[in-house]
């Protein structure tokens, strides 16, 4: 039962907007709660950015009028509503991967999507289908409904369409999605922890450059030769909420719940660190991919392998004054200052410690959830949803057990053997009920992610702090394991509950998907009785029952007739050229405030 709707309709055009990189404390997301308003609008335009690299601001493709986007809040039992606008502009030279020879290529520098990922979500327009393609000047209204049961935890949203994925994230955008924890749910020094939230990104700019002009996107290319500075780093940087090398200020002994989402393209885990640890900062992981563990708290002390796409939840505390030094991607990242403050007041009805705050301070929101214990309270939630269930000690179905062979590089990019082919062309095929086992082959060295179902470790790989079997992940990379473990083979498993359709499975090293490095499976909506059955290989086309109708073949494309661009922009305010006739709201950021100035367009 779906309780709740909520349109995202926050209309933020901000092709001008500059960041001021001369503030170093560290700023994070807006937030935008799809529970509390009913109408929000996510555009995709150009944006003038100045992370602090160096040299002039450059102009990027964002998403939700900033790099990264606004954090999007949701319940479980939410229909989430995205009016997806494409407002960019063709570059009418740029390659086409509709080009004779060009498919499973870089080119489709503006067209777009979105994909939503790690939502347990159904894959079927109006919802999280990334072989949808919206052309530049188009519109999409997403429908995407959130089940009741849905695990509260960290997912994100991000452009998807093949063969532009790498462009449109290696510039940025990508923004935070956070289904919210239900009241008292959670251990008291979680559910009172300031949050925070964020956001990794990787600027790889002669990388970027490169796959910019092999895609004929001069505007782009263009744009990262203004980036001057990082020659010592390989003009390659490392930012947090589109910042380089900020500052985060902590009370000392106050625990705070970072919620970290590495939106990366690559196929290097972030390798996040403390290089120097003078605050005695200590990290331990509440959930993984948006899904809580099972024996939290769980200590980190060493290097955090969060693959590309990944998300991790951690409880964090500095127990000293003084600062600490976090790396990731071996480059000095993020500089944590823990700063002395008034905790004193114990209360000894519940054994929590809190900020004695001065009488006029009492509304400051950030002090009175400033709370610290001395230890946290081993927890797991009461129960998991059916799609999380473990099925560590249930065999897989018949036929259900299939590889996922990850091989090559640029265009030698594979998946067993096999290049992507859009249509109706399908890999594997499972049904509403099975036990589905993937052995996995190349995740040592390429990054697995798969979309609807988030998949349990089963076996194939040593155990480390951070990966533990039965951990529940959607998107896998172990690019240590296969040295001390001599195993080349991961084996996952889950079951296929209660969402059928097509379901994406890639390489998150995104050049690798856009070369081809992508395949579809087919969920059938129809059980073991009734006709469902497993297949392995088949590699063409599929029949027979429990296919979705026009979700098999039909790929649904926004503004390649004529007709259909001039009736939507009679509908949108855009006109046939592609211009805009209506107002739009355009954010000038500072490093202290937002003012929001009306602007309209021609």
């Amino acid at each position: 039962m779906i309780r709740r709707f909520a349109t995202l309709a926050w209309t933020c055009l901000a092709s001008t907007v500059v960041a001021n990189s001369n503030a170093t404390e560290l700023r994070y997301p807006e937030v935008w709660d799809a529970d509390a308003n009913p109408s929000i609008t996510l555009d995709f335009d150009w944006l003038t950015i100045d992370p602090g690299f160096g040299g002039r601001p450059f102009r990027t493709r964002a998403l939700g009028g900033s790099v990264p986007g606004p954090t999007i809040k949701l319940s479980p039992g939410t229909v989430l509503n995205v009016r997806f606008r494409n407002l960019l502009a063709d570059q009418p030279e740029s390659y086409k991967t509709s080009d004779f020879g060009r498919y499973n290529m870089y080119g489709d520098a503006d067209m777009a999507n979105l994909h939503f990922h790690g939502g347990h979500v159904s894959s079927v327009l109006p919802a999280d289908d990334t072989t949808l393609v919206v052309h530049p000047g188009r519109s999409y209204d997403f429908t995407v409904p959130f089940p009741e049961d849905h695990m509260p935890g960290l997912h994100w949203v991000h452009p998807h369409h093949h063969g532009s994925s790498s462009l449109h994230l290696v510039g940025g955008a990508a923004l935070a999605l956070i289904v919210k924890d239900a009241p008292n749910s959670l251990p008291k020094e979680v559910e009172n922890a300031e949050e925070k939230v964020l956001v990794f990104q990787d600027w790889d700019v002669p990388t970027a450059r490169n796959i910019a002009r092999k895609a004929g996107d001069e505007a782009f290319a263009s744009s990262l030769d203004t980036i001057e500075g990082g020659l010592e780093v390989g003009q390659r940087f490392v930012t947090v909420n589109g910042m380089y090398q900020p500052t985060m200020t902590v009370v000392r002994g106050v625990w705070q719940r970072w919620r970290i989402l590495y939106a990366g393209w690559q196929d290097l885990p972030l390798k996040l660190f403390m290089e120097t640890n003078e605050a005695g900062c200590e990290l331990q992981l509440l959930a993984k991919d948006g899904i809580f563990i099972t024996d939290y708290p769980r200590e980190i002390t060493k290097t955090i392998p969060l693959p590309p796409g990944g998300r991790a939840d951690f409880m964090v505390r500095c127990s000293n004054v003084g600062s600490t030094q976090f790396s990731a991607l071996t480059r000095d990242t993020l500089t944590v200052v823990s700063q002395e403050s008034d905790i004193t007041r114990v209360d000894a009805r519940d054994g929590l410690a809190s900020s004695a705050v001065p009488e006029d301070s009492k509304n400051d929101t950030t002090l009175l959830n400033a709370q610290v214990t001395a230890d946290l309270t081993p927890w797991q939630p009461a129960s998991y949803p059916d799609y999380l269930q473990s099925v560590m000690e249930m065999p897989p179905t018949d036929g259900c057990t299939c590889p996922f062979v990850l091989k090559g590089y640029g265009d030698t990019s594979r998946m067993n053997g096999k290049t992507y082919r859009s249509g109706n062309n399908f890999q594997h095929t499972t049904y509403l009920g099975a036990i589905v086992q993937r052995e996995l082959v190349g995740i040592y060295e390429h990054s697995y992610h798969q979309h609807i179902y988030p998949f349990q470790l089963v076996s194939g790989f040593e155990e480390t702090e951070y990966f533990h079997f039965g951990d529940w992940h959607d998107t896998l990379l172990d690019g240590e394991g296969k040295k001390p473990s001599g195993v080349t083979t991961w084996v996952i498993r889950y079951q296929t509950t209660d969402i059928g359709g097509k379901m994406m499975v890639h390489c998150h090293n995104t050049m690798h998907a856009d070369h081809g490095m992508m395949a579809k499976e087919y969920v059938r909506e129809v059980a073991a009785g009734a006709g469902g059955s497993c297949e392995c290989g088949i590699f063409g086309p599929i029949s027979g029952p429990g296919l979705i109708e026009d979700d098999v073949g039909k790929v649904t494309v926004m503004g390649s007739v004529e007709e259909e661009v001039e009736e939507e922009a009679n509908e949108e305010g855009l006109d046939e050229n592609g211009g805009s006739t209506i107002s739009y709201c355009v954010a000038v950021v500072t490093s202290c405030a937002a003012m929001i100035v009306s602007l309209s367009l021609d």
